[in-house]
């Protein structure tokens, strides 16, 4: 039943995906979008797809550092094809990436599972500060933008407004902390039941996954990958304005608005944001003054040649890390 209910699930964010691309450009021709890739400057593209890997190997190595104090030493090609595998599953499943690269690299390096979830919520904490620092200084510097973004598109303020009052995270977080006091009450209690004795196993674990950031050996060098992550990011889809004659001039500002509205498509449970993140994108253009149609061309390149890289190396690297594994026990 609780698998039929996820696959229910499933479908159902990727239908939501599939209709809010369709709504987007249910009246765009097919054709033409062909004849722009021909005239696409590809250089750009595929440098796009070069900053996207560097991103990658930096969140590789960036993970290595939380994981490194508990004691484990996993080799970089497996935590980088991990990572890889994440992004993946992430088009298939949304937020299930997470899970699959513990899973993986647990398999391989012998790392308990719950910690390796520990270090993730660590990496997510980290991001998450660093886009809302983003966030805030971009939405100060372009205010006007936003505002426009919201008068043209009132049905997003409705729909997602709560989520800029701080009464909801206050409540949120309320609920989340009220929650863990009752249970860390009846700690005794609940170890009693079996299935509640391995998930405070798991808690555990996860818990030092989260301490490992207080034992990191070169903290300073943990930001310096933080931000660089971010600002491979920001120019992988940058260089993309650059690929495409109608946005070549579109400036740094512009674009980082773009971006910053993109990601926050990408909030939604949607497969890759499909949809969503074109209709951000190509909205957030036109404020700026580029026509619609070559906001959603250009929303349509990016974020095609971004997915279809990661569907394929993250393919790759399925197939890539058991091979490499049982290469390692056979030299070993």
């Amino acid at each position: 039943m609780k698998k039929a209910l996820n696959a229910l699930k499933y479908i159902t964010f990727l239908a939501i995906g599939i209709f809010l691309f369709t709504l987007v450009y249910k009246e765009y021709n097919l054709q033409e979008f062909i004849s722009t890739l021909k005239e696409l400057k590809w250089g750009w593209v595929i440098l796009s797809l070069a900053f996207a890997i560097l991103s990658h190997l930096s969140r590789a190595i960036r993970w290595n550092m939380l994981i490194h104090p508990m004691g484990f030493q996993p080799k970089i090609v497996n935590t980088f094809l991990s990572v890889l595998i994440l992004y993946a599953t992430n088009l298939v499943i949304p937020r299930g990436g997470e899970l699959a690269r513990c899973t993986i690299l647990s398999k391989y390096e012998k790392i308990p599972f719950g910690k390796l979830v520990g270090t993730v919520f660590t990496e997510r904490a980290t991001d998450t500060i660093l886009l809302l620092l983003l966030v805030f200084i971009t939405v100060f510097s372009q205010i006007g933008v936003f505002k426009q973004f919201v008068e043209n598109n009132p049905d997003f303020g409705q729909n997602f407004g709560f989520m800029f009052s701080i009464w909801f995270w206050i409540a949120l977080s309320a609920l989340g902390i009220g929650s863990l006091i009752l249970i860390w009450k009846l700690r005794n209690q609940l170890k009693r039941i079996k299935i509640i004795a391995k998930l405070f196993e798991l808690l555990f674990n996860f818990i030092d996954g989260i301490k490992s950031i207080r034992n990191l050996e070169r903290p300073w060098a943990y930001v310096a990958h933080s931000v660089f992550i971010y600002i491979m990011y920001f120019l992988m889809m940058y260089v993309v304005f650059l690929a495409y004659k109608p946005t070549e001039n579109i400036g740094i500002l512009a674009g980082l608005t773009a971006f910053i509205m993109g990601g926050l498509a990408m909030l939604m449970p949607v497969q890759g944001g499909i949809g969503a993140w074109h209709f951000m994108v190509y909205e957030t253009l036109a404020i700026y003054g580029l026509d619609k149609l070559y906001g959603r061309e250009f929303a349509l390149i990016s974020h095609t040649s971004m997915n279809l890289m990661l569907l394929i190396m993250g393919g790759l690297s399925f197939i890539i890390i058991p091979l490499y594994n049982r290469k390692s026990k056979v030299t070993a």
